[in-house]
């Protein structure tokens, strides 16, 4: 699994988010966003955008196909605010987005 973070000024962790190849799938070419998480304190400012945005250029590369999974409407709407459909065609996710190179 690949893992970025982004710290703050004082070297604190204020975003994570992991992407590997999706566990769900026997597709080599589906990726999956894992534990990606942005400190309450840091929502809103688009540290949250800079780092899926930072994964999905890391996924293009190895994949052709990016899914995730969230229970949350606030979290749904991030998502395809930055291009993911809110379809689950793929097994445990709720969204996905095609990877163009």
């Amino acid at each position: 699994m690949h893992t970025q973070g982004v710290f703050n000024e004082e070297g604190v962790l204020v975003a994570i988010g992991g992407l590997n190849k999706d566990p769900f799938s026997n597709e080599q070419s589906i990726g999956r966003v894992r534990r990606f998480y942005v400190s309450k304190k840091y929502r809103r400012n688009g540290i949250g955008k800079l780092l899926i945005k930072k994964i999905i250029d890391e996924a293009k590369r190895d994949y052709k196909i990016l899914v995730l999974h969230t229970d949350t409407e606030q979290a749904g709407k991030f998502y395809t605010s930055l291009g993911f459909s809110n379809e689950s065609l793929y097994p445990n996710s709720s969204n996905f987005i095609e990877l163009k190179s």
